[in-house]
């Protein structure tokens, strides 16, 4: 019932979208003096409606969009005397060419302006984010030497208050003292402290990962890179999920830390996703017992709760192989192993390993040369040390644009969560300068990308979705809430503006472009041109959608 609701929800995102669309051409023909014959909300026949005037105001039968039916809107039409008649009055081609402009440009206009209305709505209605939690506290950041600590959480920033991660991000980048002074909400103890900054090794714009913070923890992944401790003679194996510990839920490895290291019994029950099994499958209990026989030899990242009971966090071990070919894999790198360091740097968390790996390639693009790396794991409870070179190699980005960098060819056994979402109102005028401001963004972003799909730099199947795509995230989305729902609603909206405005004949962009070009010359553009162009448009547009199409179903086939 659950995946009707949201399979519907999805249709209906679709259809807003459409019919605001429809709706801009709409008001505007009118407003122009355009007789409108029909404005459809869904498509197909007509299920019910009413006429008012000479509109036909109606709901057809098939809920995906909605239509506009102008008179005399066909420029191609010789002329007959009906009431389709290019010439006639109130007929769209009777219009002079800068009122054609206001009516075609109407459309996209609208789909660019509801995303501000949306966005507004959202914000002051106080869209959840997430809280101002530290999730990682990195060796190397200011944020660790001031003594900040996973799980603290962010109280203020140089006085100002701070609910969510994102007042953190801001108080940080508005900054300009030498020192930032936080303070920190710690098991219920405030705690003030002081993070140094170094003249200009931050420019214009702090940001807390800057100096080593971040939001994202560790999930409750486990490593068990010894069979013979406690964890491992329990029946824990890399790649389980722990659920809870002791009884109390876990979402984050810092949470399974705290909790072990506090436990004062010599057993420790928890509950375990087994790993590759999904959420339904349900949980293993095992009891973990303490082992005084037991007594390992820690490496430099071996953490006290390693070495009482045998447990790393799973994002520091090796998840799975690049598919096209691994370095590390070829080199004798296992699944399962946990990665102590590289080049005698320690690895405490994945970003240990993607800094380390950086760092062997120079040159640039796909001149980059890489040097050997001697990459310590340990497996089974030896720990050795494996050579590995790392390959430079073509992929793309979370943005779907080409890059070249060098990989060793693993993937992280573990994962991150965000912190707990928090409501977070606006007044309206806040809440309208960060709508404009997240448009702008977001607008900015789509003409960028288009830019870099036509120069070959972005991946066309990263980067297009088709009508399939839209529905799965539109309906992902809508399982998440009515938030997300909406706030997918302003992103497409603001995507679909943004292409029909493409200088392609039968979008609005191409027509646009012709009566632009009527009103300088005073006079339309040959038949014969507009003919090819409406040809050429139309076949492009049938390849693109086959082209998203295969994407599509590639998409969905994989994930």
């Amino acid at each position: 019932m659950f995946g009707v609701a949201t399979s519907l929800a999805a249709l209906l995102l679709i259809a807003a979208l459409i019919t605001i669309h429809e709706f801009g051409h709409f008001i505007v023909a009118k407003a122009c003096g355009v007789r409108v014959k029909v404005f459809s909300v869904g498509i197909g026949g007509r299920l019910f409606g009413v006429k008012w005037g000479d509109t036909d105001y109606r709901i057809s039968w098939f809920p995906f969009g909605g239509y506009v039916r102008m008179a005399g809107a066909d420029p191609f039409m010789e002329g007959g005397g009906d009431d389709d008649d290019p010439r006639a009055q109130g007929a769209f081609m009777a219009q002079p060419a800068w009122k054609r402009l206001l009516i075609v440009f109407a459309g996209p206009a609208m789909n660019l302006a509801l995303p501000f209305v949306v966005f507004t709505a959202l914000k002051m209605a106080g869209e959840p984010q997430p809280r101002a939690d530290v999730g990682t506290v990195y060796a190397e950041g200011g944020a660790a030497a001031a003594g900040v600590l996973p799980d603290d959480h962010i109280v203020s920033v140089e006085g100002t208050e701070t609910l969510t991660w994102a007042d953190v991000s801001e108080a940080f980048a508005s900054s300009t003292d030498a020192a930032l002074d936080l303070i920190v909400d710690r098991g219920g103890q405030r705690i003030p402290l002081t993070i140094p900054v170094e003249a200009g090794d931050y420019g214009d714009a702090r940001d807390p990962y800057d100096f080593g913070l971040t939001s994202l923890a560790p999930d409750t992944t486990v490593a068990v890179d010894d069979p013979a401790s406690p964890a491992g003679r329990a029946g824990l194996a890399t790649g389980d999920t722990l659920v809870s510990v002791g009884g109390a839920p876990v979402r984050t490895w810092n949470e399974v830390r705290r909790l072990f290291l506090a436990a004062q019994d010599p057993e420790v029950r928890v509950d375990v996703r087994r790993a590759g099994t999904e959420a339904e499958a349900g949980v293993t209990a095992l009891t973990l017992r303490r082992d005084p026989t037991w007594v390992p030899t820690p490496t430099e990242v071996d953490d006290d709760l390693w070495q009482a009971w045998g447990l790393a966090s799973g994002m520091v071990s090796v998840g799975e192989f690049a598919k096209d070919g691994s370095a590390a894999s070829d080199a004798g790198v296992k699944e399962g192993d946990r990665l102590i360091a590289i080049d005698d740097q320690p690895i405490h968390v994945w970003r240990d390993v993607v800094l380390a790996v950086a760092a062997s390639a120079s040159g640039k693009g796909s001149e980059q040369t890489t040097r050997e790396m001697i990459v310590t794991v340990r497996r089974a409870g030896v720990v050795s040390e494996i050579r590995v070179t790392p390959k430079v190699v073509e992929d793309t980005d979370e943005l779907g644009r080409y890059r070249w960098r060098p990989l060793l060819g693993i993937g992280s056994g573990g994962g991150t969560v965000i912190p707990p979402l928090v409501a977070r109102p606006y007044a309206f005028p806040d809440a309208l300068a960060r709508a404009t401001d997240e448009v702008v963004l977001v607008s900015g972003f789509i003409v960028e990308q288009l830019g870099k799909l036509t120069t070959g730099e972005a991946a066309p199947q990263e980067s297009l979705g088709g009508p399939v795509e839209i529905f799965r995230q539109t309906r992902a989305a809508a399982e998440r809430g009515i938030f997300d729902w909406a706030r997918q609603l302003g992103l497409f909206s603001i995507s679909l503006g943004i292409i029909n405005l493409l200088p392609i004949p039968v979008l609005d962009g191409g027509q646009i472009v012709m009566y632009l070009a009527e009103w300088v010359r005073g006079r339309p553009l040959p038949l014969i041109l507009r003919e090819r162009a409406q040809q050429a448009g139309i076949i492009f547009l049938v390849l693109l959608m086959l082209f998203v199409l295969v994407f599509d179903i590639h998409r969905a086939a994989v994930g």
